[in-house]
């Protein structure tokens, strides 16, 4: 890390290989399509190369760059036209996940906040104090979203089998 702090494409590169798939995955839960999921964590590397000088090496990588993926992911939103309100889910995110069709629930029954803080906890096995960091939110506000999400999960298992 240090050497690409200090420049060293190669080494930077290798920072890119090592947390690509965490970072695709993410924003693969926020991108409407696979492809623009793909050019944001593109876009979302060449910020952080062009910003590496400002990451505090003290600090843990991936919760940094899955911030500057949300930023750039927002960034992106805002530079579009409203979709219609029905649209087709992405593919499920690289990740191994042992149950995808409760991914694929959770994705219809959450708000997006709500999934994205579920995908980040459980997912990416992040603790809610980097959860609430990358989605901007105090770590209480991610706690509530992660038990109403549950919440929200169970009920609708529960109206499934009964």
């Amino acid at each position: 890390m240090e050497q690409a702090r200090r420049g060293s494409a190669a080494a930077f590169g290798k920072l890119v290989h090592r947390y690509n798939g965490n970072v695709f995955g993410f924003l693969l839960t926020l991108a409407r399509h696979r492809q623009d999921a793909e050019d944001l964590t593109q876009e979302t590397f060449l910020l952080a190369w062009k910003k590496f000088d400002r990451f505090d090496p003290a600090q843990p990588l991936l919760p940094w760059l899955l911030t500057l993926a949300r930023r750039q992911s927002i960034s992106a939103l805002r530079k579009v036209r409203p979709l219609p309100a029905i649209l087709p889910f992405p593919a499920e995110p690289e990740p191994s996940v042992s149950a995808p069709w409760l991914w694929e629930m959770a994705r219809l029954k959450l708000k997006p906040d709500a999934y994205s803080a579920v995908w980040l906890h459980y997912g990416e096995e992040l603790p809610v104090r980097d959860v609430a960091t990358i989605l901007g939110k105090r770590e209480i506000a991610v706690k509530v979203l992660l038990h109403r999400a549950r919440k929200t999960l169970a009920e609708t298992l529960r109206k499934k089998t009964a």
